[in-house]
């Protein structure tokens, strides 16, 4: 069930202040293994290039990334309402493209998910929660860009994930870019679930296409993959928050990792 995007550093905007626990200033300093001197690079392309610096990163994530478990933080505007916090536990993998999902906190009709690319005809396996488990007899198929799913989030499973975030942000900065609109700046360090991070900013003026006014996403630059993102409106209203905590890379998942047994998702023999 998705995502959007985007995040804020210097929480100025009370409404930030207000939701967002997790995300906390830090100061500037050498990050983990990342060396002084590529720290000083990757400064510098989240000061002046941000496109080259998604563009490596995305480069970085295909070369060393194949899964990963996470607990996935998300906030959403949906109809103009903003939805309480999810925390989501997460497994992924990249081929064939896979999530399994399962609330801890605000589930939405459904308490768990699962998607795998190619099976059930791509519809996802939704298994709901309360009486409506009791009405449905187990698991449900649905499209994961159905009317009913989409009543609950703002982007489909389908776009879940670090690589599909990176690719929606380079691409409306491509955009931007070509416009000669976007204003970028580099608004200093954070830590998010622990690890430190950098933040980049991007302002855009009022245009159809445009997801958002603000956006600040949150890169690591030891994994190089952002952990955060956060997207407020033209009115300054927070649009959607993303955050990636607990993180854990090339676990060693495979198909049976998928399986509806495996992530309590109850299919009824037909």
């Amino acid at each position: 069930m998705v995502l959007a995007a985007l995040f804020c550093i210097q929480c100025t905007r009370s409404e930030a202040t207000k939701t967002n626990s997790v995300v906390a200033v830090a100061d500037g300093q050498t990050v983990g293994h990342v060396s002084a001197q590529r720290m000083a690079e990757i400064e510098r392309l989240a000061a002046k290039d941000h496109i080259l610096l998604l563009r490596q990163c995305l480069e970085n994530y295909d070369a060393k990334y194949q899964d990963y478990t996470c607990t996935f933080c998300k906030t959403e505007r949906i109809n103009g309402q903003l939805r309480p916090e999810q925390q989501i536990d997460v497994k992924f993998r990249d081929t064939p493209f896979s999530v399994a999902m399962h609330w801890l906190t605000n589930s939405p009709k459904a308490d768990r998910i699962l998607f795998v690319q190619g099976q059930n005809n791509d519809k996802m396996l939704a298994q709901p929660k309360g009486m409506l488990a009791l009405l449905t007899n187990g698991a449900v198929t649905r499209d994961p860009c159905g009317k009913d799913v989409m009543a609950d989030t703002l982007r489909p499973v389908t776009l879940f994930g670090f690589k599909n975030m990176m690719t929606s942000l380079l691409d409306i900065y491509q955009q931007a870019h070509d416009n000669g609109e976007s204003v970028d700046s580099f608004n200093g360090y954070a830590v998010i679930g622990g690890k430190k991070v950098l933040a980049c900013q991007r302002v855009l003026p009022y245009r159809k296409g445009y997801p958002a006014k603000t956006t600040t996403w949150y890169i690591d630059p030891e994994w190089m993959v952002p952990l955060g993102m956060e997207a407020y409106d033209w009115n300054d209203q927070l649009i959607c928050r993303y955050l990636y905590t607990d993180v854990k890379f090339n676990v060693g998942m495979t198909e049976k990792d998928f399986t509806p047994a495996i992530n309590c998702i109850d299919v009824k023999e037909k």
